[in-house]
């Protein structure tokens, strides 16, 4: 039982998330389809508190007074492609099980472009279970990279 509580608090434990969840559970012979709700609900957890986190600390503030002025022209040059394609490269980005590919970066990349709460929550919450499968579907075999 100790086993399936520590993959819970591994999924909302940032860069292991629901994918290294999955590979833990896997690799301590856990049953995988006990933890893999277990691990997408400790990854989507962390979304709202991470983002209520971020907003209390003015992480975006912090961001720019950093980076100054140079990022916020990057930012304004390229508005209107982030505009189109946000959710969609977002949605990507979480998706794809890869160290630091996971919700926490999500979170301040959304934060830093100011991109709408709401939505990105959405998205990134997409994400988190697509790559949480993905985790799962390799460790059981069913799918390979190669």
């Amino acid at each position: 039982m100790i086993e399936y509580l520590i993959a819970f608090i591994m999924s909302g434990t940032p860069v292991i998330e629901g994918r290294g969840a999955i590979a833990y559970a896997a690799a301590s012979g856990l049953n995988l389809w006990y933890v893999f709700p277990l691990a997408i609900l400790g990854n989507l957890i962390i979304i709202p508190i991470t983002f209520w986190l971020l907003d209390l600390a003015h992480f975006s503030d912090w961001v720019y007074r950093l980076f100054g002025k140079r990022f916020e022209r990057k930012i304004k040059k390229y508005t209107k492609q982030f505009e189109t394609w946000e959710e969609l490269a977002l949605l990507l980005f979480v998706a794809v099980p890869l160290p630091v590919t996971g919700a926490f970066t999500a979170i301040a990349i959304s934060r830093i472009l100011n991109l709408k709460k709401r939505k990105s929550k959405f998205v990134i919450g997409l994400g988190v279970i697509i790559s949480t499968t993905i985790a799962l579907l390799l460790s059981l075999g069913i799918i390979s990279l190669l």
